[in-house]
């Protein structure tokens, strides 16, 4: 997937349900019944898509907490944003 600035982001599917904890993430798509968990990176991406921050913003983030190049951030980012898109727990958006 390719992350385009200021052209497309994404927010959680209004069917998703979850709980972030001190150690990750678990969503809930409740129309489905499947469950998805994450580790505490995947915890702060998805609280930052609820947030509604920015793709860009995101690997930003992603990059300064951990100390990595923007580019690697932007990879695992783009990955993990694959992952929930193909469970259908996030949508895309178009930004204005």
């Amino acid at each position: 997937m390719k992350i385009q600035s200021n052209s497309l982001e994404f927010s959680p599917s209004p069917d998703v349900a979850s709980s972030v904890h001190e150690n990750g993430v678990v969503l809930l798509h409740v129309c489905t019944g499947q469950m998805f968990a994450s580790n505490s990176t995947g915890a702060r991406i998805w609280s930052r898509l609820k947030e509604r921050q920015s793709t860009e913003t995101i690997v930003s983030d992603i990059s300064a907490d951990y100390q990595i190049d923007w580019a690697t951030a932007r990879g695992h980012v783009a990955r993990f944003l694959t992952e929930l898109e193909q469970q259908k727990l996030i949508q895309r958006e178009m930004s204005s």
